[in-house]
């Protein structure tokens, strides 16, 4: 078992009240009857943990009335680096149709994680102070933990759909009446909650998983930097990197071995049990970035390998954005599979040699006869919805059989590499413009990512605007789920999707920055509660 947090994600029903206008309350327990002590309130407190755990993960087969695909597929599709692959039915996100639109369960079931578990940190806020009466150290902290929680909800909430409802108070009775806060409103109760956080937290915790307050200044520089003030964003992420105590591991595929998710580099992620008892499904990840690998020549499916389930696939801009020396490229993608299907394999291949190859340079037809498995190389421009690089970053070969979709590999809401780009960008973009700053924490990363030990080894950048900036942070965080933000607060979502990303260019306009509300929010609140614009 990973010696972390563990968050029981089915708790998350026993707070108080399911949603934050839901006009029955559901659970067997109550609060009153639960959160009463400091065991009741750590009990609630890992509610609050586990809203994002479910947003990214949700339950298998929908045992609980949710769908696994929902987190990854509003943080994954439809920008300039990811596209649809061959199944699944969700792929209006991708290409911003008229199924996009406020009766998709994947936004009403995001809304509704998000304000569980707002309504969670909520209800710790309030009782904890009765419930942990003669310990102020513990009872400081619970407030910390919680109220960044209650903070990072608030602002995923702000950067998917814009203006929200805002509550500082335990749910406990069916509700009607909602407002939308302005954002000039809702962010500085946003920043007032992290700015607790930050001074109250402790700077390590003793369960990986538990937010510090690195994790705070992180999401605090996050914060700036989407709003636009480029000298806090910097101040923040510069407090990160030369007081922190974190650092980048040796090398980029490093970061994804299974056995190194508690890593130097790690400021906060959300944690997932490898034992399924405890997980409720986890993080299904892994099943959606793969190639139908399995139906090809020498091929079948297997634990190593993983469940192609063949939701997102790189778009070419991504794949070719990355220098044969960049070393990322390796460690992001899968372009190599060696057969272990004695059965179907052609002739000269054998178990454990290479079966299926995607090969950065092109091959001729000639080249590709002179391999027993030339008809399994595929070029650029054969790439298909089924046929295309897989992930390397969420493969979980510990599964326990073929088939099983869940998974433990932990979501990284923030690492240091991050906290690098951001600086790199906020400097780059000042009012004043530090170049000099802006290319020594760019180059950082990408020292790490060549492989070299001096500056003087990198190709050459001039000058870090907002383009390279974009491709840096593509290169870097591919997969991770930060694309579309990134995109939507540097106001490039339509150009560049429209510029890389064939499938969504025809129908993605300017109001798809934001998710529309969910219509189940609407139609339950007894008041005006407006759509986003153009949906």
């Amino acid at each position: 078992m990973k010696k972390n947090i563990l968050y029981i994600f089915a708790l998350i029903s026993l707070i108080s009240c399911s949603d934050i206008l839901d006009e029955e309350l559901t659970g067997d327990l109550t609060g009153d009857g639960v959160f009463i002590d400091e065991e009741g309130i750590n009990f609630a407190l890992n509610g609050a943990y586990a809203s994002l755990g479910l947003f990214i993960g949700n339950s298998p087969d929908g045992r609980d009335g949710t769908n696994r695909e929902t987190g990854w597929t509003l943080i994954a599709f439809g920008t300039d680096t990811y596209t649809n692959a061959s199944d699944g039915g969700f792929k209006y996100f991708n290409t911003y149709d008229s199924d996009l639109n406020a009766s998709s369960q994947i936004v009403s079931e995001s809304w509704n994680e998000f304000y569980k578990g707002i309504n969670a940190a909520n209800t710790v806020i309030s009782r904890a102070p009765e419930a942990i009466p003669n310990n102020q150290q513990k009872l400081t902290e619970v407030l910390a933990e919680a109220r960044f929680l209650r903070a990072y909800y608030y602002y995923w909430l702000a950067r998917i759909w814009g203006p929200v409802h805002y509550t500082d108070e335990e749910t406990t009775t069916a509700e009607t009446e909602a407002h939308r806060m302005a954002l000039d409103e809702l962010y500085p109760k946003i920043i007032e909650d992290l700015e607790y956080a930050e001074a109250n937290l402790p700077g390590v915790q003793d369960d990986f998983g538990r937010a510090t307050s690195w994790a705070a200044k992180a999401t605090l520089a996050d914060l700036y930097l989407t709003r636009k003030n480029y000298d806090l964003a910097a101040s923040y992420a510069e407090d990160i990197i030369d007081k922190g105590p974190f650092s980048l591991v040796s090398t980029y595929a490093e970061l994804w071995n299974l056995e190194n998710e508690e890593n130097s580099e790690v400021i906060w992620s959300t944690q997932f049990a490898d034992e399924l008892e405890y997980d409720n499904g986890g993080n299904p990840a892994h099943l959606f970035f793969l190639m139908e690998y399995d139906k090809l020549p020498g091929m079948q499916r297997d634990v190593v390998n993983g469940r192609p389930w063949k939701r997102f696939r790189p778009t070419n801009y991504l794949l070719n954005l990355y220098d044969m020396e960049d070393q990322r490229y390796d460690g992001t993608f899968t372009t190599v599979f060696y057969a272990n299907n004695s059965d179907s394999a052609p002739s000269g291949v054998a178990v454990r040699d290479t079966a299926v190859y995607l090969p950065r340079v092109p091959l001729s037809q000639a080249e590709k006869d002179t391999k027993p498995y030339g008809a399994s190389i595929y070029n650029q421009d054969e790439y298909t919805e089924k046929i295309y690089p897989s992930s390397k970053k969420w493969v979980q070969p510990n599964r326990v059989s073929t088939n099983e979709e869940s998974g433990g590999r932990d979501f990284i809401a923030y690492r240091l590499a991050e906290i690098y780009l951001i600086a790199a960008e906020a400097y780059a973009l000042k009012a004043t413009p530090n170049q000099t700053k802006a290319l020594y924490y760019l180059d950082e990363v990408r020292k790490r990512a060549y492989g070299v030990d001096n500056v003087s080894d990198l190709p050459v950048i001039s000058a870090v605007d907002l383009n390279v900036i974009l491709e840096e942070r593509a290169k870097e965080l591919a997969q991770e789920g930060k694309r579309w933000f990134d995109l939507v607060r540097t106001g490039k979502l339509v150009e560049r999707v429209k510029m890389h990303n064939p499938q969504a260019a025809s129908f993605i306009q300017e109001y798809h920055s934001l998710r529309p509300i969910p219509l189940t929010q609407i139609d339950r609140t007894s008041n005006e509660f407006p759509q986003n614009p153009g949906y």
